[in-house]
């Protein structure tokens, strides 16, 4: 009997064993595309500002250097004084036509105090459609207690309808959490901060993964620490870390496993395997206990 529950046991953390690792071999995130909100001249004036909103916070990258309602970074003018300070800045314009200036044409007036660092909004890395701009300065005039004027035309429509070439979705991601507004990849984005592909050629993937975790993880030399903020990073979600710094690694020629990069305690495969044994473990000790006041039973 004895040698029966020993071939049991190694049969059962054999299986299990090979559960685990195969678990531990798929990544624990979820893949999925960027997000993309459509734009209409029918789109209401109150969902206008919300996508406005998001796409200043997401892919426009504008809280990397601004200030918003919700929060940021003060290296650029507050975003909530925006609107209300054309009459100052430039009189002879409305505020719609002077925060479209400032998106497009960013070189154009440059805010006393301030460099001349911010990329045009259409370009990149915020890519921004003509109908994704107008929503954006929906929501800036709103921050200024404005009521919305702009106008989403057919135009602005169409040109959004157009598609360019397949991106990896670690690159798009890059650009919708505000990285490429301070960084450069593929020799696009900003000078603030040193360029990604050289960043990724130079440090493993882990050690990416960990400064965005942790962006007082190690500095760049060269660069002022600091600069980068834990609340530039803590929105970013697991899932998209892995995929940027899987874009990062593979475009430097490096090899990336998303599992190899965290510690094995802490994946969902190992951690049900644990379960699994514990489980079974006691099944055997039921089991056990069983037989053993059934020999009992018949002795008696």
């Amino acid at each position: 009997m004895t040698g029966t529950f020993i071939k049991i046991f190694f049969f059962m953390l054999a299986t299990v064993s090979l559960y685990t690792y195969v678990g531990q071999l798929v990544p624990q995130f979820e893949e999925h595309p960027p997000k993309k909100q459509v734009i209409t001249p029918e789109t209401p004036t109150s969902e206008l500002v919300g996508i406005g909103q998001d796409l200043l916070h997401g892919k426009g990258g504008c809280l990397v250097c601004h200030m918003d309602a919700d929060g940021g970074n003060n290296r650029g003018p507050d975003l909530r004084q925006a609107a209300a300070a054309a009459n100052k800045h430039k009189p002879d314009m409305s505020a719609e036509a002077y925060l479209m200036e400032s998106l497009l044409h960013p070189d154009d007036f440059l805010v006393p105090g301030y460099p001349r660092m911010m990329p045009a909004a259409n370009k990149p890395p915020a890519n921004l459609t003509p109908a994704e701009v107008k929503a954006v300065v929906a929501y800036m005039q709103t921050l200024g207690g404005m009521e919305p004027t702009v106008k989403v035309t057919m135009e602005d429509a169409a040109a959004s309808k157009k598609v360019g070439a397949p991106v990896h979705l670690g690159r798009a991601l890059l650009d919708e959490h505000g990285c490429t507004g301070c960084h450069k990849v593929a020799g696009e984005g900003g000078e603030v901060g040193p360029d990604l592909a050289v960043v990724a050629s130079k440090r493993e993937p882990a050690d990416i993964l960990k400064k965005l975790d942790d962006p007082t993880s190690w500095t760049t030399p060269g660069y002022p620490a600091g600069m980068m903020t834990k609340e530039m990073t803590q929105g970013i979600s697991e899932g998209d870390r892995q995929e940027m710094v899987a874009y990062l690694a593979v475009s430097a020629g490096k090899e990336y496993s998303a599992a190899g990069t965290l510690s094995p305690w802490s994946h969902e495969g190992v951690r049900l395997g644990l379960v699994i044994l514990v489980f079974n473990l006691g099944l055997l000790l039921a089991l056990a206990v069983a037989r053993r006041n059934e020999k009992k039973g018949e002795a008696a």
